[in-house]
């Protein structure tokens, strides 16, 4: 990987028309200014798992289970060792007549997470999954063959990914709720979403 600058990106909305197609898709996400190395990189990390990456996480027991308006719902966040462009991003696949009302329950409930920040008790859950996760990542030969190529690359040892998951398990619900008013802004998020919406609205 060539590090290289990350351009300021302006946010847009576009929605696509794809004629035919049963699903709609959902996209949303912005770039940040961050590397893994950055001090608030451990909390949101464990505060995106909350919001869109557990397998009890807000946006998937939302859009999905209380809302049902969407087939698969989540989001990510990922960033490099070298490089400061960070990405967090989301996803769902919907019938289209729903695709405008995922989008407003992912504004939501991003805005709810970003106001309140989240539970004790979601941390705590949250903490267990996430590193249970990772143990089960680390005993999977091709998984742990590429973590030890990647900390080669990157000049890393093992080390650095116990340190992570003690700053991960060291975190309070309010660092996790500061990081993510600092980073994330729904406003500064481009969207899109693609479907056939013209057919969908003719029923």
């Amino acid at each position: 990987l060539i590090p290289s600058p990350t351009p300021p990106i302006a946010p847009t909305t576009q929605v696509f028309e794809t004629p035919d197609k049963q699903n709609a898709v959902f996209l949303a996400g912005m770039v940040i200014q961050m590397r893994d190395s950055d001090p608030d990189y451990p909390a949101m990390l464990l505060g995106n798992y909350i919001l869109g990456q557990g397998a009890s996480s807000r946006l998937l027991t939302r859009i999905r289970g209380r809302e049902g308006l969407s087939y698969g719902v989540g989001s990510q966040f990922s960033a490099l060792p070298k490089s400061d462009g960070a990405r967090f991003t989301a996803n769902a696949i919907s019938a289209p007549q729903n695709s405008e009302r995922v989008e407003a329950s992912f504004r939501d409930e991003v805005g709810k997470v970003l106001r309140d920040g989240y539970t004790p008790q979601e941390v705590a859950a949250a903490k267990e999954a996430w590193l249970q996760a990772r143990k089960v990542t680390r005993s999977q030969d091709g998984a742990l063959a590429g973590m030890l190529l990647s900390g080669t690359h990157n000049d890393r040892t093992m080390a650095w990914d116990a340190d992570l998951e003690t700053h991960v398990q060291a975190l309070t619900p309010d660092q996790i709720r500061d990081a993510m008013r600092k980073y994330l802004d729904v406003d500064k998020m481009t969207f899109m979403r693609g479907g056939d919406f013209k057919q969908a609205a003719s029923k």
